[in-house]
């Protein structure tokens, strides 16, 4: 089973506040996160980069076409998501593109502070890595 983690936040929020909204969805739903996962508009944030680094884990930067095709699948919808981000729910959607065909996510995203975490998970032995930039992987 492979357990991603979309990431959605404000310009400029720090590695600390999404290291602690990650660990607070783990613990809320019960899972441990394999890789965090986000839209092409946050792929410059350097404290999502810095947090994926400090967690020793791959950030995958789901292209907005793989975005958009799962976006129907979202379960939370934001208005302010999709005029910003062309998809209901940034998080929710990076998480259920980046983990695969068959993915669902365990809940809605979950808000903490300027932070939006969804976690999605798929039973696929193989998924797709086809993605624009990877981040902290660990070689």
């Amino acid at each position: 089973m492979l357990t991603v983690a979309g990431i959605g936040c404000r310009k400029g929020t720090g590695s600390d506040a999404i290291i602690v909204a990650v660990r607070a969805a783990e613990q809320a739903f019960g899972m441990t996160v394999e890789r965090l996962a986000t839209a092409p508009l946050k792929a410059e944030e350097a404290g999502l980069v810095e947090a994926a680094q400090s967690l020793s884990l791959p950030l995958e930067i789901v292209s907005q076409e793989r975005l958009e095709a799962v976006a129907s699948k979202t379960m939370t919808f934001s208005q302010l998501s999709l005029d910003h981000a062309g998809t209901p729910s940034v998080s929710e959607a990076a998480a259920l593109a980046a983990a695969g065909e068959n993915a669902k996510l365990v809940a809605p995203r979950l808000v903490v502070g300027e932070v939006t975490v969804a976690i999605a998970t798929t039973s696929d032995a193989s998924h797709d890595h086809d993605c624009a930039i990877e981040h902290g992987e660990q070689q």
